[in-house]
């Protein structure tokens, strides 16, 4: 399995990565919304907490706090990545496998900063809704980023890592079209979102 993940084709190393990002999310969001209480985590993730729990004043301004936020997130994964690599793997590659499982527990247990009517069951509904399409994003920026890591971890008690001689380089080991394609998708991602928070901050459905 490793090998995919690693493949020196970005598009397997994407499917694999998105695969299984998509079946942390799916069994997260089963668990979550038959186990948990709603609302469990609203108002106590980084991005609820930076993004408030009241729409913006107009859709420009709505989008562009998203996407920021979006943007910022998605530059940390390929910073992780250049860190240092874990088992072989860019550390990169954890945030959107995390960030799918929380993803889901928020789905599951309607802990969207501006509330639903009620938890979202799991179903087709999720290609409806922007955040699977903000995590395909991630996947693919951390994949985008293949043999950047600067240093190679050890061991964590206590914490020891080596550097990657020769040091690799940034701009000639990260895939311009797959970085391009990853800031596409958060843009269009994000435009999405904004006009349905503003709808449903509007009293619309």
């Amino acid at each position: 399995m490793k090998s995919f993940f690693l493949h020196d084709s970005l598009v397997i190393r994407f499917i694999s990565m998105l695969g299984l990002a998509g079946l942390i999310l799916t069994v997260s969001w089963l668990l979550s919304y038959h186990l948990l209480p709603e609302g469990i985590l609203r108002g106590r993730t980084a991005a609820a907490v930076l993004a408030g729990d009241e729409a913006a004043a107009s859709f420009s301004a709505e989008f562009a706090r998203i996407f920021l936020l979006n943007l910022f997130m998605l530059t940390a994964i390929v910073l992780a990545s250049r860190l240092i690599e874990v088992g072989g793997f860019p550390l990169g590659y954890l945030p959107p496998l995390l960030l799918s499982g929380i993803y889901a527990i928020v789905l599951g247990t309607n802990s969207f900063s501006i509330p639903l009517p009620r938890p979202i069951a799991p179903s087709l509904v999720i290609f409806s809704r922007s955040g699977i399409y903000e995590i395909a994003a991630y996947v693919l920026a951390a994949v985008s980023t293949p043999g950047i890591q600067t240093h190679r971890f050890k061991r964590l008690v206590p914490p020891d890592s080596e550097p990657i001689l020769p040091r690799p380089s940034f701009l000639k080991n990260v895939s311009p079209p797959g970085m391009l394609l990853a800031i596409v998708m958060l843009l269009l991602a994000n435009a999405y979102e904004a006009s349905r928070i503003m709808l449903i901050s509007a009293g619309g459905s």
